[in-house]
């Protein structure tokens, strides 16, 4: 099914106390780095759009265009984009994505006219409206956005074409639930305001792919665009992706947790994302099977029983003992990967060198003395035997749960869990967080102003936030918020008996958001392949294991130093 993607529209700068004059309105000109284009038909007004001749504009702007008169059909091709329009209709078509019109193809007095805006912005030209002298702007890459201002003449937007745009942003995304989520939550707070959202899935890196192209052509571009913890560091730290935003967000930073400040920080320090939530890790263990074999289900005495690597390995010792070998302590080692990664003094890579920190070593230790004395169940994360098992009495007993996992991964999975009584959350022995969604606004954008704003009311208007974190289930990046929260007992959670919110908060205080970087993902699943090898025997000491993952990434990244 082909997507229904807006029309990518730019911010019209205005510059005008006056309203123009019908006669002034009739004798509209448009310009390319300014130079005047001439037209055989005059251009007009549709819809608050100016319409243009479709062969001049689209051969003005260095494509080759076709007429098909028996399907009244345009199409303009410049090197690997096409762009089809069609008489009368409301959608047109840009490499098969179908794209919405407020500005219809049409004929008048024989000739066919098209919406300039469309074809200029989709052909990589920032469009302006001069108001002083009824000219439509055309700025190309030939022009240094520096210097656009310099194309535009008078004070204040008041034309009808920029004035009724100038609160229109493009949003980009990855996942198609939560997309139209965030829009429409904006769009009831703020409902004159106008986003275009693009939802982009990020299988096999497709939504990745297409921003970098377009932040690295500097066309195209979205004016905010969101990102997922796996991939926001390789966007910080682009050259010319996003805007320093740490001006714009100064009163608000002041409310948010640090470690997702630090995340959204380039190496500079200087900010260019911001997080809407937080999701730091518990760890979620069956209250049942805790009761039965330690004899407690107590959250305090859970998180004491594994505070420590001598402490797990009592624990799991007692439930294997205790259970007749039928329940182990968690389904697999990569649940305790992540907390044990949180306690690092540094990250993954530090001055563009592969860091193999002491906590990397130490739980290879102690995924190896769990896997040899079946302390954990040797499941791999996320496949159907996990998933299953988290419903099941008879596996293992403790996940680890970060703020969405508690209805996605617990709920989700444990029908039951719903009832209540069947699970709760304990301290993990170190804090690290798992997942979150970072905002950034692009440098390149014609309307900060207003991008920034739509991030803005998502990462601090206090409403917004909470309704939003109660309609989604989710955990808002904002302390008062959650301190509000975690002190009513109203918002205690069904499925753990627990104030999450109580939880949640002071364990957030704690992860170390500076040792993310951008080459994580690839560097940490290396580490589990090679993890997966060596727990089953394949790789004999842990010191080949360690050089085997070194050569992994020497071969996957070439830029980061190995020793």
């Amino acid at each position: 099914m082909k997507r229904i993607i807006p029309a990518i529209i730019s911010l019209i700068l205005i510059f005008s106390s006056v309203i123009p004059s019908s006669s002034a309105q009739s004798k509209i000109k448009v310009a390319l780095d300014g130079k005047e284009l001439k037209f055989d038909s005059a251009p007009f007004i549709s819809n608050g759009r100016t319409m243009v001749p479709f062969r001049a504009i689209f051969e003005a702007l260095g494509a080759t265009v076709e007429w098909d008169a028996d399907t009244d059909t345009v199409t303009g091709t410049k090197d690997d984009l096409r762009i089809i329009l069609t008489i009368n209709s409301t959608t047109a078509s840009i490499n098969d994505d179908i794209i919405e019109l407020d500005a219809v193809p049409q004929v008048k007095n024989g000739r066919t006219f098209v919406p300039t805006r469309f074809v200029a912005e989709n052909l990589g030209v920032r469009v302006y409206w001069n108001n002083a002298s009824s000219t439509v702007v055309l700025l190309s890459d030939k022009v240094d956005p520096s210097m656009d201002s310099s194309y535009i003449e008078a004070a204040n937007p008041t034309y009808e074409e920029s004035n009724s745009n100038k609160s229109e942003i493009t949003f980009w995304y990855f996942n198609k639930d939560e997309a139209p989520n965030i829009v429409r939550a904006y769009n009831e707070l703020y409902p004159d305001k106008k986003i275009n959202l693009s939802v982009i899935p990020d299988k096999d890196q497709q939504y990745q792919n297409k921003l970098t192209s377009a932040y690295r052509a500097g066309s195209g571009i979205p004016d905010v665009a969101g990102f997922e913890s796996a991939f926001v560091k390789r966007f910080v730290e682009m050259p010319g992706a996003l805007d320093d935003i740490t001006a714009k967000s100064k009163d608000i930073t002041g409310n948010m947790y640090p470690y997702t400040l630090d995340v959204g920080k380039d190496k500079g320090g200087v900010l260019r994302a911001i997080a809407h939530q937080i999701a730091p890790i518990s760890i979620g263990y069956k209250k049942s099977l805790a009761k039965k074999y330690l004899g407690t289900n107590d959250p305090a005495k859970i998180s004491q029983m594994i505070s420590t690597s001598d402490n797990i390995l009592k624990t799991a010792a007692t439930l294997k003992s205790k259970s007749g070998g039928k329940v182990a302590l968690f389904p697999t080692f990569e649940e305790l990967l992540r907390t044990y990664m949180g306690a690092r003094t540094k990250g993954w890579v530090s001055n563009n060198n592969l860091v193999i920190d002491q906590k990397v070593l130490d739980f290879m230790d102690l995924a190896k003395k769990l896997r040899a004395n079946r302390y954990e169940s040797g499941l791999d994360q996320w496949s159907p035997g996990w998933s299953a098992a988290i419903a099941s009495d008879e596996t293992a007993m403790c996940w680890v749960i970060p703020t969405w996992g508690v209805p996605w991964i617990i709920g989700s999975n444990d029908k039951r869990a719903a009832d209540g009584g069947r699970w709760a959350l304990a301290t993990p022995p170190y804090q690290n967080f798992w997942g979150g969604t970072w905002f950034g606004l692009s440098s390149k954008s014609t309307r900060k102003q207003e991008a920034f704003n739509f991030i803005k009311a998502f990462t601090s208007n206090k409403k917004f936030m909470k309704k939003w974190c109660i309609d989604n289930q989710d955990m808002p990046n904002n302390k008062a918020l959650v301190n509000e929260l975690a002190s009513d007992s109203y918002y205690t959670s069904k499925i753990t008996g627990q104030n999450n919110f109580k939880i949640f908060g002071p364990l957030a205080e704690k992860v170390n958001g500076k040792l993310l970087t951008k080459y994580d993902d690839t560097i940490e699943n290396s580490y589990i392949d090679v993890l997966r090898s060596y727990l089953a025997g394949k790789i004999d000491t842990r010191d080949e294991a360690i050089k085997i993952l070194k050569d992994k990434v020497k071969t996957n990244l070439k830029d980061i130093a190995v020793k």
